[in-house]
């Protein structure tokens, strides 16, 4: 069996004492007053307190200040997406190799192809335009980003989330279909009658060192040697002039600043050799119910010129290396937490209810001291007005009366029977007198 305890005394002292230890008193509706000054600040004041409130939720999800800080990057992403998209001033054909390695040692084709697209170099006013404007932009969020940087992430902590890319933009280059040596040559033929070539797409790269490099200057030529198809490659002139339009990793944003998109570099000589060193950083955008992962970078360039002679030697070509930061940064709200928040907006309701008490006390002592003094009709009206004080009685002249009029004062008061005004026993008792 099991004991329960049980209150034996009387439960109405428990509510009763329970009600002694209300804080929160009431008072009765018919103690209260009502008054237009007090219903006019009651509305004002509600809609003080809503403003307040929806500023403060709102600064509270976006407008808080951005915090940086590093973290190793412990990721284990398998690839990441690089996005190309790179115009050179020379025919496709003239392209000979246009490759990926690093230092995983795999085959170049394990990371996808970029298509080829024969183009002209000169462009058209517009897209001149277009381009010109891309690469003003690009070179003053460049030049500026310190100072931009709160901005264009508070913008991708808005949407929560990274907008996505054009179509055109974000297909990624399948590897050709295996096709005959006949295919190969007909494309040559094909793109020959363009002067320049673009090559576009998006590669699955690993996370560890690598380079991607464009060289030129053979021509393949297909022909037939007895029985067997061969292979041929042919000296054509090379030309390194280039324009990157996009060179990103991971998801594409446009707020992301990508240091190398909108550049153009003319070079002059075949001989010439353009390196881009890349640092990219991993990027981790944190809002308070998701995380968006993106990709930064930094690059370093250096144009060289080919010379044996000054023992400047390699390979003239296009090379990006690329290497990974073992540091990533993560970006979030600097806000406070759920609690404070809370307790921030009681103290701004309470705050503007105690305040307006108080002003409805000034105006309404104001009103009635006015009524009072210049208006004690209307005062009188109100409820729990005070009477006004009785009038003081009138003076009694001081002005001294002549002589005579107090002789006939006094004989007048001699000769009156006074008896008429005293009680009936009184008049008795001065007739026996």
């Amino acid at each position: 069996m099991s004991a329960t305890l049980r209150y034996r005394g009387d439960k109405s002292n428990l509510l009763e004492f329970a009600k002694n230890l209300d804080a929160f008193k009431k008072v009765p509706e018919k103690y209260t007053e009502t008054t237009e000054i007090g219903g006019t600040l009651s509305l004002l004041s509600r809609l003080l307190i809503v403003y307040l409130v929806y500023t403060e939720l709102r600064y509270y999800w976006n407008e808080t200040d951005i915090i940086y800080q590093f973290e190793p990057d412990i990721s284990l992403d398998e690839q990441v997406q690089m996005h190309v998209d790179i115009t050179v001033a020379m025919p496709c054909a003239s392209l000979s190799g246009v490759d990926l390695m690093d230092e995983t040692q795999l085959d170049v084709f394990a990371y996808g192809t970029l298509q080829r697209e024969g183009v002209w170099w000169q462009m058209s006013d517009a897209d001149r335009r277009h381009f010109q404007s891309m690469q003003m932009t690009n070179h003053y969020l460049r030049e500026e980003y310190h100072s931009v940087a709160d901005i264009l992430f508070k913008d991708i902590l808005r949407e929560r989330s990274l907008p996505k890319e054009s179509e055109a933009q974000s297909d990624a280059a399948a590897p050709p279909p295996p096709g005959a040596l006949q295919q190969l040559q007909q494309i040559s033929q094909l793109e020959s009658k363009y002067d320049a070539c673009r090559l576009h797409g998006t590669l699955g790269i690993n996370k560890v060192a690598g380079v991607l490099h464009l060289v030129g200057g053979a021509q393949p030529v297909v022909g037939m040697f007895e029985d067997h198809w061969m292979i041929e490659f042919r000296r054509m002139p090379a030309n390194f002039t280039h324009r990157i339009n996009r060179l990103s990793f991971g998801q594409y944003s446009r707020r992301i600043v990508q240091p190398l998109e909108g550049d153009e570099t003319i070079i002059r000589e075949e001989a010439t050799t353009v390196q881009y060193f890349i640092k990219v950083v991993p990027t981790e955008i944190r809002h308070t119910f998701s995380t968006i992962s993106t990709f930064q970078y930094a690059v370093t360039e250096n144009v060289r010129k080919l010379d044996a002679e000054r023992n400047s030697y390699g390979s003239p070509g296009i090379y990006f290396k690329y290497d990974w930061s073992a540091l990533k940064i993560v970006v979030s709200h600097d806000r406070d937490n759920l609690v404070t928040f809370v307790i921030r907006l009681c103290s701004i309701i309470s705050g503007i209810i105690v305040i307006s008490g108080a002003v409805n006390a000034l105006l309404v002592a104001i009103q009635r001291r006015l009524l009072r003094t210049f208006a004690p009709q209307l005062y009188q009206r109100l409820p729990g007005a005070t009477p006004p004080p009785p009038a003081p009685p009138a003076p009694i002249s001081s002005v001294p009366m002549p002589a005579n009029d107090l002789l006939n004062t006094a004989n007048l008061m001699a000769n009156v029977d006074i008896s008429a005004y005293l009680p009936t026993a009184m008049a008795a008792n001065k007739s026996d007198i």
